[in-house]
């Protein structure tokens, strides 16, 4: 298996993800157990509300992220050397609804060497995108990669 270190990351270099459907009973089971407000779990109140109907969690919306950064960064044939995350600018930009396709982007916007040896700092914006080609989650997050040489 490859490993793709700090110093193969460039400012600028992005990744996609393949589509995903959001589903509905996963999405109000999430909301049930997790976050019951009655926009997440009752569809005639959601109705009521400024949303117009239900709409996924936040935190549901985070574990989809989660689920889709792992076709880049976790693959079988290929996997980042990320040793953390500690940092992270969360905004929530647009509904997400059941039925939504779903994709991530991933981008490297600065890095530096860590003052410890054998890391470096990424920082990076992470992007959810729903199938109108509209950003509906973004993190700016700050991460450390081990480097190739200790």
């Amino acid at each position: 298996m490859d490993m793709t270190y700090f110093e193969d990351l460039n400012v600028g270099d992005s990744w996609t993800s393949a589509e995903s459907a959001v589903d509905h009973e996963e999405m109000l089971a999430y909301g049930r157990t997790n976050d019951p407000w009655p926009i997440h779990v009752d569809p005639e109140a959601a109705t009521r509300s400024p949303f117009g109907g239900l709409v996924a969690s936040g935190g549901y919306t985070i574990s989809l992220m989660y689920r889709l950064s792992h076709e880049i960064v976790n693959r079988p044939d290929r996997t980042w050397a990320f040793l953390g995350g500690f940092d992270w600018h969360v905004k929530f930009l647009e509904p997400v609804r059941s039925g939504d396709r779903l994709h991530e982007r991933i981008t490297i916007l600065d890095k530096r060497l860590s003052s410890k040896p054998g890391r470096g700092i990424v920082k990076n914006l992470i992007e959810l995108i729903n199938d109108r080609k509209r950003v509906v989650l973004s993190i700016e997050s700050t991460v450390l990669f081990a480097t190739r040489t200790q």
